[in-house]
């Protein structure tokens, strides 16, 4: 039985299945680490940081989508002089269009609201000397077909006439669908897209490296303007790492990468009365 402990021979057969083993183990683990390092080092982030100036205030700008187009400002350039040359049609003169209420379109741009989903409506605006009267009108609507007051109020948007409800929100999607596809079709590439936060800030993440375009595609409403971005940024090596903020305006100062076109606001008179 020694003599087949120390036979160099059993110690062989008994060690190559060890060997074989460990260098399984490290081809695994190289094979599961490689892509992982390819994949920081070969992409990118840009944190956006977005504020506007109107008068001597200056704060983030919440709840605004921007979106990044493969390619440079010189490739892109039919389509960025067109989102600076499209004439808008601001939310005010829109609604107005239809004879909606001062109250309704008060109500609309206390929160920024595209349609009237993006805020609660509260009791206040049902009654009283704020109440919008399009509210008013859904409400009595609902309480006569449901029997009600609580479902109705529950149901109230929708007894709203669907362009008061939010027309002004699917004409501005019909252009910004439009505007995305020219630029699908000139850069090749899927238009990527994110939303500011409440404090104007924003992330595109996992991001190929090269040069790209931030856009707000259609004009932002700011007080009594309308502002447009677009401007070239280039994602580099590193950049995952650093998350260097995009400082993005509507003034030109120190640290802003990203000056907007600013131009007023169409001045609008109401074209006929009921909001119906």
């Amino acid at each position: 039985m020694r003599a087949n402990l120390q036979n160099p021979t059993h110690k062989f057969t008994f060690l190559l299945p060890l060997t074989a083993l460990a260098f399984l183990l490290l081809v695994f683990t190289g094979i599961a680490q490689t892509p992982n390092t390819q994949l920081a080092e070969g992409r990118g982030v840009i944190r956006l940081r977005v504020r506007v100036k109107t008068g001597e205030t200056t704060k983030g700008l919440s709840r605004k989508r921007f979106y990044l187009i493969r390619g440079t400002v010189a490739e892109n350039k039919a389509l960025l002089q067109a989102t600076e040359e499209r004439t808008a049609v601001s939310r005010d003169c829109y609604y107005r269009s239809l004879g909606a209420s001062e109250a309704l379109i008060r109500w609309l741009r206390e929160g920024d609201c595209e349609s009237v989903y993006c805020r609660e409506i509260e009791a206040a605006d049902l009654e009283g000397n704020n109440a919008v009267p399009e509210f008013q009108r859904a409400l009595l609507s609902g309480e006569q077909e449901l029997a009600s007051r609580d479902l109705a109020r529950k149901w109230l948007t929708v007894n709203l006439p669907e362009n008061i409800r939010d027309g002004f929100y699917k004409a501005r999607q019909r252009e910004l669908q439009k505007l995305i596809r020219q630029a699908e079709d000139t850069s090749g590439s899927k238009v990527l897209s994110v939303m500011t936060d409440t404090r104007g800030t924003a992330y595109f993440t996992d991001l190929p490296l090269g040069t790209y375009v931030v856009s707000s595609l259609l004009p932002t409403e700011n007080a009594n303007s309308n502002i447009v971005w677009n401007c070239e940024v280039e994602v580099k090596p590193g950049d995952l790492a650093n998350e260097k903020p995009y400082l993005i305006s509507n003034v030109r100062e120190r640290n802003v990468k990203c000056v907007g076109s600013e131009k007023p606001l169409p001045v609008c008179a109401p074209a006929r009365q009921g909001g119906d």
